[in-house]
């Protein structure tokens, strides 16, 4: 540069090219839009390209094509571009009064508790009127659970469950190594001292399935193929058949039908036994699973199964066949149908709904430390989008 060039001439000389640059690119990406006359359209508040708009892109992505068809004059092309700006203004610009009717609504809104909102009464009866039909016609089909409603619900299960079976991830790939290693880490009570907690187990739910008759049998049945195969493979009635003074052809007979009688008698009585002993086995077992001794053994357990679980299979295989989830389906439907009938899924409703309100009824959104006035002001966007919804909502009630 000349000498005594101040350093502010010396920096806007280093960014003029720079800029020159991205100015060129804005205006050519500008003709580019605007060369079409219906370039962009409006549907339901958004702006979306048109079959010209997509047609050149497709141009600009396999290289550079002229258009063959230019419009009659100037004037046409400048009231078209004139009318997708002043469209394209509308829905980007803010209406400054909108802004402040969104800021005061969510305010309001963060104020209120949910029992001065709606009512457990009211909750109640939106629940009954919509769910349990009054009239007595078992064929008079529900408002929401219809013909239609059915033939969605159906899309979208199908178009979900296709969905998951495409998924080749592991749960691990979806919740990321920092936190499927804090869930294997808490499983294991690594670092805190906790492996006595986090690898016991309460008695009374270890007893209570060990004690069940599935595992009562499972233990039955593996104590008596274990005396019968150390019986056979010991084979005490054949050593003792052999020292009777029998000859071979009787010593064979005799001790082929001691077997089939030992069998025969024996099992039975075994069986009775070991029926009776599994159950002191059981308690036993109690003891050992929920004992603190061996609490890091089952620790490391649980988090050995949880890490095939989450590393080792992908969602796809925790997908059951079509056959299944069609079943599910239809009792999924079945049962979201049959609230309409029956006081006891109306009970269970109107208990639910009295668990909410007796937990959040007398809460609102500021109760929980949620500042909505510091969320609007930290996220500018959504300020805008807010204040766009609710004056499309305005237009539309207009």
């Amino acid at each position: 540069p000349p000498t005594g060039t101040s350093p502010s001439l010396m920096k806007m000389q280093q960014l003029r090219r720079p800029i020159m640059a991205v100015a060129a690119a804005a205006t050519t990406l500008l003709l580019l839009c605007c060369s079409s006359s219906s370039s962009l359209s409006l549907v339901d508040g958004f702006v979306l390209p048109t079959h010209a708009t997509t047609r050149l892109a497709h141009h600009r992505c396999g290289g550079f094509q002229p258009t063959h068809q230019l419009h009659s004059s100037a004037a046409d092309d400048d009231d078209d571009d004139n009318d997708d700006v002043s469209e394209t203004a509308a829905l980007t610009t803010v209406d400054p009064k909108a802004k402040a009717e969104i800021r005061n609504i969510l305010n309001h809104l963060s104020t209120q508790t949910l029992e001065s909102l709606l009512s457990p009464s009211d909750a109640k009866l939106i629940y009954e009127e919509l769910f349990f039909s009054s009239s007595d016609d078992e064929d008079e089909q529900s408002s929401i659970f219809n013909d239609e409603t059915y033939q969605q619900y159906v899309k979208y299960w199908d178009k979900v469950g296709r969905k998951l079976r495409e998924e080749t991830r592991t749960p691990a790939d979806l919740l990321g190594t920092d936190i499927t290693n804090r869930i294997l880490s808490f499983i294991r009570g690594d670092g805190d001292g906790s492996s006595s907690s986090s690898g016991s187990y309460d008695a009374q739910t270890v007893k209570t399935f060990l004690e069940s008759d599935a595992i009562n049998s499972l233990f039955t049945q593996l104590l008596y193929d274990a005396i019968f195969e150390f019986t056979t493979s010991i084979d005490i009635i054949g050593n003792a058949i052999s020292k009777l003074p029998l000859l071979g052809p009787v010593r064979n007979q005799v001790l082929k039908e001691s077997k089939r009688n030992m069998d025969r008698t024996l099992g039975p009585l075994l069986r009775q036994f070991l029926s009776g002993y599994t159950r002191v086995a059981i308690r036993q077992a109690v003891d050992f699973v929920v004992s603190k001794e061996n609490a890091s053994k089952f620790a490391s357990a649980n988090a050995k199964l949880v890490g095939y679980l989450l590393k080792e299979r992908s969602v796809s295989a925790w997908i059951p066949e079509d056959k299944v989830l069609a079943e599910w389906r239809q009792d999924v439907w079945d049962y979201l149908v049959g609230l309409e009938r029956g006081s006891d899924n109306q009970k269970i409703i109107n208990q639910s709904i009295d668990w909410v309100y007796d937990l959040v009824g007398d809460k609102c959104i500021d109760d929980a430390g949620v500042n909505v006035g510091s969320i609007i002001d930290s996220s500018p966007t959504l300020e805008k989008n807010a204040a766009l919804f609710w004056k499309r909502c305005q237009d539309n009630a207009n």
